[in-house]
């Protein structure tokens, strides 16, 4: 399996010192691999999405209940946000990252299916665990571009 890994990379034209110099770098470098990242950056972005929903819901809640002077305005902007946030979640579905040593997976910060990466295999997973992750994939859209306007009635408030 080495030598062919070997072999693959020397015909793209490196020697075969360069491809083990690079081993002995990737090896000791103090940082994790990439899939370690994107574990952590999944898990931030899963956390973040639900405070940042929390005081999203609170604001709109607030803004809803309220007869301040911006609130059309604010509720219009509200509406814009919520479909580009949505959109920006059906772009974090469609986005495919080194989850894990074995698999590619697709869709952030919920996998919504997988690539095995030994066999090509596309994973897809249950339809409606798969429905569920979108709408969390696209939860996390709508909470990250409602945020600011939710902070900023908050402020003129």
């Amino acid at each position: 399996d080495k030598e062919s890994i070997l072999w693959v990379l020397q015909e793209r034209g490196l020697s075969r010192d360069q491809v083990e110099e690079e081993v002995e770098k990737r090896l000791t470098k103090p940082w994790g691999r990439p899939y370690v990242f994107w574990k952590a950056a999944r898990w931030f972005t899963i956390i973040n999405t639900l405070v940042v929903s929390y005081f999203n819901l609170i604001g709109l809640f607030r803004l809803l209940n309220s007869d301040h002077i911006y609130k059309v305005p604010l509720v219009l902007l509200v509406i814009a946000s919520i479909l580009a946030g949505f959109f920006i979640g059906f772009k974090l579905t469609t986005h495919v990252y080194h989850g894990s040593k074995e698999f590619l997976y697709c869709g952030f910060p919920l996998a919504v299916g997988f690539v095995d990466l030994k066999t090509g295999e596309e994973i897809p997973t249950d339809k409606p665990i798969m429905n569920l992750r979108m709408a969390v994939n696209a939860l996390a859209g709508v909470s990250l571009t409602l945020f600011p306007l939710t902070f900023i009635y908050f402020c003129i408030s």
